[in-house]
């Protein structure tokens, strides 16, 4: 299908700019000149305020670009702390666990005796903290005994009695 393009002749398009004239002077005479002059007035104010807003936009932006990468250097340093002080701690533990080896080794019916106490310790702790709050077994948070020996239940039993015998001693 073909299109044919009419091309107006001169007195055609007269017409045309004629009538669209006409029609644009018929619509201002329709408009209020102090309603144009307002709406002008106030696409300026909108326009002022648009670019102070865009203005303190990009000012905020800046300021919260340069405080995040002070921010991201402090968080960087001290990230970098801790990892320092984990490393130290460990070699500190290190050195306790090298420690209760050696004295473990030199004295090991004190050491045996000591750690004793401390895992008795630990075992009414940690029944004291199954009451309170029921925790699952193989938690992260339950202590890691001394030695490496598991408690017998005939050393509990002579610490007891030693504790019996003490208060009785009292009375």
């Amino acid at each position: 299908m073909t299109t044919h393009h009419i091309v107006p002749s001169s007195s055609e398009e007269e017409d045309e700019n004629g009538s669209a004239e006409v029609f644009a002077q018929s619509l201002m005479g329709k408009l209020n000149r102090e309603d144009v002059v307002a709406m002008v007035q106030t696409q300026r104010d909108m326009l002022s305020r648009y670019e102070k807003t865009n203005e303190m936009l990009i000012n905020f932006n800046i300021l919260s670009a340069s405080r995040f990468d002070v921010t991201t250097q402090e968080f960087r340093k001290h990230t970098q702390l801790l990892f320092e002080m984990k490393k130290d701690l460990d070699a500190i533990f290190r050195r306790i666990r090298i420690l209760k080896q050696r004295l473990g080794k030199v004295h090991p019916e004190a050491f045996t005796a000591c750690s004793d106490v401390y895992n008795l310790m630990e075992d009414g702790e940690e029944e004291e903290g199954k009451m309170s709050t029921a925790k699952p077994e193989g938690s992260a948070s339950e202590p890691v005994p001394a030695s490496s020996e598991p408690i017998k239940s005939s050393s509990i039993s002579v610490i007891a009695d030693d504790s019996q015998t003490q208060n009785s001693n009292i009375k």
